[in-house]
């Protein structure tokens, strides 16, 4: 199923299918290692809206709700 990435909830994960950021922040999320096909992991959620703690290429990395929502991703189990 195609979503954002601030539709995951704890424990779900899925692959980047693309990002619909503007350009300075694609290339930023691109440096971070945040690509297409590349699995992602969603590990916490701050509340009201925060920061999502995802797991990306095994590291841990903070990504905003409004960068979260610009990272389209397919959700896969587990």
């Amino acid at each position: 199923m195609k979503t954002s990435l601030n539709h995951l909830e704890k424990g779900e994960c899925g692959r980047v299918i693309a990002l619909t950021c503007q350009k300075a922040t694609a290339r930023r999320l691109l440096e971070l290692g945040v690509t297409p096909n590349t699995r992602i992991y969603c590990i916490r959620w701050a509340p009201m809206h925060g920061a999502i703690e995802v797991k990306i290429r095994g590291y841990l990395l903070a990504v905003g709700y409004n960068d979260a929502a610009s990272i389209l991703i397919e959700k896969e189990g587990g």
